[in-house]
């Protein structure tokens, strides 16, 4: 049906598995609208007025002339994200969130006067950037400034069970550490815990005896551990996934290469042994934490992401975003963009298992 006098109509692709119309869709869109304010870039700012420059029929996306399409509850960003990838599975395997609420009260390990953080990342904010921007299912990680109490990890994963996973921290130097994991995946239905070796650069109770419980603990629930962990620690981790073959691991942040080196690359290149561990993947994700450059598009990065890429191959990445917003470090259009056009060595089949496909086979989602 055509657009009426007071509205515009835009057909979406006919056939949505075809790559070239879904693009020319989204070219399409980006040529429908124009801002005639300042301001409409997702960050609250003044919104901007639809002007269209053409019309169609058909099942549509449906535009009221002059309205302020935020109204809708989608910002241009979100609209174009929609447009650009329809259909595509996005799962978001690293968000961190807090809150202030004193129900759950900070106890930072390694900070024990941190009490308050300036801008708060609860999970009502996650939700709804996962709406906006069609992410299915994401991995709440403890940002580590509740210490070793969870409960606002376990509030927000029960809050929301049909979108979210959740990985916890434990203490690693506890006597009864396998004990603790054993705790948050029974009582409170946690798949994972994230583990911090980086806070510890000096010590080695990663591969120590004294945690052989823990990971026959981890292959024996089915536990998934992620690893804060620092280039010279690999051979530790090495260790243990080669003893513990049950344990699915996640390597955050790429690694952690140090661009502040000379050479960064020999340290770096001492996780390519991991690639052996068909059980172990490489979150190639958050350039804003391995750049030095601190500038779009984070070049200075594109190296390190491409040589994992070249190493483990797309069925051994995954990608998060870290945090969202308001404490965005990167916007998540930005996120996304990062992974669809910076990242241009990636495959279009790679994509789609970096972006959400991998991580099925790393967590048990609610509904799939």
């Amino acid at each position: 049906m055509a657009a009426g006098s007071n509205g515009l109509r835009i057909a979406p692709p006919a056939t949505s598995g075809s790559s070239l119309t879904s693009l020319l869709f989204g070219v399409a869109l980006v040529l429908a609208f124009s801002e005639e304010s300042a301001g409409n870039d997702g960050s609250g700012g003044a919104c901007g007025r639809i002007r269209p420059l053409f019309q169609s029929s058909g099942d549509a996306i449906t535009l009221a002339q002059g309205k302020c399409y935020c109204d809708r509850g989608m910002t241009r960003r979100s609209l174009l994200a929609a447009a650009l990838a329809p259909g595509r599975l996005i799962i978001d395997t690293h968000l961190e969130v807090w809150t202030d609420d004193p129900k759950f009260p900070f106890a930072h390990p390694e900070r024990p006067d941190f009490k308050r953080v300036p801008i708060q990342a609860p999970i009502e904010n996650q939700v709804q950037q996962m709406k906006d921007f069609g992410l299915k299912y994401a991995v709440l990680i403890n940002p580590r400034y509740f210490g070793w109490d969870n409960s606002y990890i376990s509030h927000s994963l029960h809050k929301y069970p049909d979108l979210f996973v959740a990985h916890g921290l434990v203490n690693p130097k506890d006597p009864k550490v396998h004990e603790r994991l054993r705790y948050w995946v029974k009582e409170h239905g946690f798949q994972g815990m994230r583990f911090s070796p980086i806070y510890h650069p000096k010590e080695t109770w990663l591969n120590s005896p004294e945690h052989y419980p823990l990971w026959k603990e981890a292959e024996r629930l089915g536990t998934v551990f992620n690893f804060y962990i620092l280039p010279h620690q690999m051979p530790m981790l090495e260790d243990m996934c080669g003893r513990f073959p049950g344990v699915k691991v996640v390597v955050d942040h790429a690694g952690k290469p140090d661009l502040k080196l000379a050479d960064p690359w020999p340290e770096f290149k001492k996780m390519f042994r991991l690639k052996r561990f068909k059980q172990v993947w490489i979150s190639n994700s958050e350039p804003y934490e391995m750049t030095e450059s601190k500038r779009w598009p984070f070049e200075d990065t594109l190296p390190f992401y491409k040589a994992i890429y070249e190493e483990f191959g797309g069925r051994q990445i995954v990608w998060g975003t870290g945090y969202p917003r308001p404490r965005w470090e990167l916007p998540m259009d930005k996120e996304l963009e990062f992974v669809d056009r910076i990242c241009s060595f990636y495959s279009e089949a790679d994509r789609r298992l970096i972006l959400g496909e991998n991580a099925l086979r790393i967590w048990k989602f609610p509904v799939h």
